[in-house]
């Protein structure tokens, strides 16, 4: 089944900037942050600066931080959190964002442990480009998608273990599609996060995320449009069988899958 992208529940109405009647609340630019969440119970970190860049000369604007504290394993199945937000000249055109991570206080939950999460100065900051946007009268957002299974590395040279290296990357919402569902085993649902894997079957490019366990099951993943083996793939040492199905992306919606019972030999 197939719904419009912004009416799906998934999809916050922050995404939707309807028309102003105050020319002051016009050409407003806001930045969001999802996540593509991870096996982590969880991953929190601080913003000390978000910027845009302007199209015809790089000169780089700052946006007032809307919410520095992120949770980012929060951000899932198409959450969002506003990162910055501002009013910019009628006909500014801006192609990247530029955010900057605090290198203090980051921590990232481990077999249910929160552990401090090393932030070097020189990942701490991260250019993000995007095909360039004028301001021209609607209100523009900007999502920007952190991947947090490449952004945390286990690095034996942190006194933790463990260094965040921030993965992000631009996601265009007026071109993409998504697709949506649950897992269970049995009756049952699922206990760990299951890794789900997606490959378009007409370029061989593979994405993936992990379901949530709040609530337990649900995944959600923006993707191009076209045709994609999706891949349930539990751990090796689980008694969850894998799963596969094929399914269609189409622009602008949602393929909503329902609710996948997996086979499991402990399930009767």
């Amino acid at each position: 089944m197939a719904r419009k992208i912004l009416r799906t529940l998934y999809i916050s109405a922050a995404l939707a900037f309807g028309a102003c009647s105050d020319a002051n609340d016009r050409n407003q630019l806001a930045v969001y942050l999802c996540d593509n969440p991870a096996d982590y119970g969880g991953l929190n970190c601080y913003i000390a600066g978000v910027e845009v860049r302007a199209a015809d000369g790089g000169a780089w604007t700052p946006l007032p931080v809307s919410e520095d504290y992120v949770a980012l394993m929060e951000l899932v199945n198409g959450k969002m959190q506003e990162a910055g937000r501002t009013t910019l000249p009628q006909g500014t055109s801006c192609d990247a964002v530029r955010i900057a991570f605090s290198t203090e206080n980051a921590h990232v939950v481990v077999g249910g442990e929160s552990v401090p999460l090393a932030v070097d100065a020189a990942d701490a900051t991260v250019t993000v480009p995007f095909p360039p946007v004028t301001m021209d009268g609607p209100n523009t957002p900007l999502l920007l998608d952190i991947d947090i299974a490449a952004s945390v590395v286990e690095d034996a040279s942190a006194e933790s273990g463990y260094r965040f290296r921030p993965q992000i990357s631009f996601v265009n919402t007026a071109e993409c599609g998504a697709v949506q569902g649950g897992l269970q085993t049995g009756s049952a649902a699922v206990s760990s996060r299951l890794w789900i894997r997606f490959t378009d079957r007409a370029t061989g490019a593979v994405s993936s995320t992990y379901c949530s366990l709040s609530p337990a099951g649900a995944f959600f993943k923006r993707l191009t449009p076209g045709n994609y083996l999706l891949e349930v793939l539990p751990a090796s040492d689980s008694d969850i069988e894998p799963y596969t199905t094929e399914i269609a992306v189409a622009r602008q919606q949602v393929t909503d899958l329902g609710n996948i019972v997996l086979e499991s030999h402990n399930v009767l």
